[in-house]
């Protein structure tokens, strides 16, 4: 059961649960872990993890594998600064970049390899989510 996640982790429901997005894109799937948030849409797989101020977003295909680190911070009256820590997805940096300025919280980007006509779809399937969950994004 569920009954030891604490509610500041969002929609959490046991491992491997799967529901149907309520409302909006049909094609987006829940997929309900411990401790953090998953999703999947248009062959990609998105999982989150929220932390103070900050997530770790992973993306990639059905295998899981990490090919690129990324992390951008957004400071109060400073330009958002990111940098790219491992790997050569240099996407990855300009969507921590995106994110950070959106969200205001530090992000991290932990990405396998994406094909570059996959990244703006990846880009727009992320942002529409914040948009309608931003709770499995963003602490409060």
């Amino acid at each position: 059961g569920s009954s030891g996640i604490n509610a500041e982790y969002g929609d959490e429901q046991e491992t491997g649960f799967m529901k149907e997005q309520e409302g909006g894109d049909d094609l987006v799937k829940e997929l309900g872990e411990f401790g953090h948030g998953a999703f999947t849409s248009m062959g990609l797989h998105f999982s989150v993890i929220k932390l103070c101020q900050s997530f770790i977003l992973w993306v990639g295909h059905e295998e899981a594998s990490m090919n690129t680190i990324s992390t951008a911070l957004s400071l109060p009256s400073r330009p958002v600064s990111s940098s790219r820590l491992l790997g050569n997805q240099e996407w990855t940096t300009l969507l921590a970049q995106k994110l950070a300025a959106k969200t205001h919280h530090q992000v991290f980007i932990f990405a396998g390899d994406l094909e570059p006509d996959e990244v703006p779809m990846c880009e727009k399937i992320i942002f529409q989510k914040l948009q309608q969950s931003p709770e499995i994004f963003l602490t409060t």
